[in-house]
């Protein structure tokens, strides 16, 4: 019989030196500090200083009074970082993404089935990688740009008739180019049902950017609390908004389901995503068909529509970048058509607005949150795992000296040779980038450069914009007036013709 006592000594010896190897580096960071934030109360940490109404303001104020762009905020010992700057989401989501590239636990959209089929949400694992990988083989942006096209044609139709009901003119745009990318439907109407049942995702994404939605990240016991406590509304809502959401992915597929068994199906994604399925295929094979084609439907809209929003109201306080928009536009086509994707190299201050409006109020302030898997150290701060990590798009946006004179809408900025590229912050960052950004910025641009070739927006006399935002998840402009009116007669006359081919 083998004699283990012999090696027992060195074995010990081996498995103490491990573990010290483990032990000592991690005592080492936990002896640094926290980043700096406000003074924590016993228990409940920083529970009350929790911001309610756009959080990303009060983040940034913080950063300045620390001087640090990087904040520590801990709530009934639920930690959560706030990086303010480029340099803090650079170093740790984009060159540490290896550990930075979880998701938290998102309760309220969590409640509403928003996590079953959005792979943005999905934990950090094979499986989000599988998806991830599905949701690129049969999303092909420049596809269709012939829907994008055709809606932006339809949105001035519109405009011509009602211009005041200009926002719900950008939502109809917006979620026809979704529904026929996602289905094929061709949503002529602003009251179409499928339409209607996409604004209850907004609901979703909006409940999730709550203060109580926050919380019950952060305090997951609470979610064990009766519905009827008091601060618990988000669940009785959330009960709500389940039942139609998760029926929505299932009406429209079965549509298409019927339409690729017959032989009739158009262009989709659905479409594509059905007809590759057989009797071999897994039942997350099916249901990835149902839910990428949904979360293209329920999601796709919410940025593109509160960016053109933004659009509107930038254009209705600055005049001169209107003007200067709408002259390279008429040096381009003369003002006999309206430009199409084939205009874009040759319309560089178009380009350089549409920059701007996603610096110049984001369409998501704070972006979506991350969790660090492991314990790290940043600028000499320490980082425990298990922190939510929010990156403030909205500070890093605003940095004066990235960005001089923030607060002024002035496209400019990124015409001269220095200038950064993209504010690419705007999509997230590292592995958890958006992976449908390309078909927003077109959806965008069609939008943008289709209004400014036929038509004018001026403030109305004495009820100037004032510029007020939504605290939500995607933040969008409170309601306002504005006046948008054709720029001349063959302006007009363009519209109608345009109309008559969408």
């Amino acid at each position: 019989m083998l004699d283990l006592t012999q090696y027992a000594s060195p074995l010990v010896a081996a498995i103490l030196i491990l573990s010290l190897s483990l032990l000592i580096p991690r005592l080492r960071k936990r002896h640094l500090p926290y980043p700096p934030g406000p003074s924590r109360l016993p228990i409940i940490g920083n529970l009350l200083d929790m911001p309610s109404d756009q959080a990303w303001l009060t983040y940034q104020k913080w950063s300045d009074d620390f001087g640090s762009d990087i904040i520590h905020v801990d709530v009934m010992g639920s930690h959560m970082i706030v990086l303010n700057s480029a340099k803090g989401t650079g170093e740790l989501l984009d060159k540490r993404s290896s550990i930075y590239s979880d998701r938290p636990r998102m309760t309220a959209l969590d409640l509403v089935g928003f996590t079953e089929f959005h792979h943005g949400v999905y934990p950090y694992g094979d499986r989000w990688r599988r998806m991830r990988h599905v949701f690129l083989s049969n999303f092909h942006p420049t596809t269709f740009r012939s829907s994008e096209t055709r809606a932006a044609g339809r949105l001035l139709r519109n405009l011509l008739f009602t211009p005041e009901n200009f926002a719900e003119h950008l939502k109809h745009m917006t979620g026809q180019v979704v529904l026929s990318i996602a289905y094929g439907i061709d949503a002529r109407s602003e009251h179409d049902p499928y339409l209607i049942a996409a604004e209850k995702m907004a609901d979703a994404v909006d409940l999730g950017s709550t203060l109580e939605a926050r919380l019950l990240d952060m305090i997951p016991w609470l979610i064990y609390l009766p519905s009827w406590f008091p601060g618990l509304s988000t669940k009785r809502k959330a009960r709500k908004i389940r039942s139609s959401i998760l029926n929505t992915l299932e009406t429209p597929y079965a549509v298409v389901k019927a339409a690729v068994a017959s032989g009739t199906a158009g262009t989709s994604v659905a479409a594509k995503m059905i007809s590759q399925l057989d009797v071999n295929s897994t039942q997350e094979e099916i249901w990835n068909s149902k839910a990428i084609p949904g979360l293209l439907h329920l999601v796709g809209a919410d940025t593109t529509v509160s960016a053109l929003h933004t659009f509107i109201l930038a254009m209705t306080l600055y005049s001169e970048v209107q003007r200067k928009g709408q002259a390279e536009i008429d040096s381009v086509t003369g003002g006999s058509r309206i430009p199409d994707f084939s205009d874009q190299e040759a319309l560089p201050y178009v380009s350089a607005i549409l920059k701007e409006l996603l610096r110049w109020h984001p369409v998501g302030p704070l972006g979506v949150p991350h969790r660090v898997m492991q314990d790290d150290v940043y600028e000499g701060y320490f980082i425990p795992a298990g922190s939510i990590i929010i990156p403030n798009v909205w500070a890093i946006l605003r940095d004066p000296v990235a960005f001089p004179e923030p607060d002024r809408f002035y496209p400019e900025r990124w015409l001269s040779p220095d200038a950064p590229t993209f504010p690419d912050h705007v999509w997230g960052y590292g592995r958890r980038v958006c992976q449908g950004r390309s078909m927003a910025q077109d959806v965008i641009w069609v939008g943008i450069t289709s209004i400014l070739a036929t038509f004018n927006i001026t403030a109305v006399e004495g009820k100037p914009p004032k510029g007020a935002y939504t605290s939500d998840m995607i933040s969008s402009p409170e309601p306002f007036v504005t006046h948008i009116t054709p720029r001349s007669d063959a302006a007009a006359d363009l519209i109608h013709l345009t109309a008559k081919t969408t």
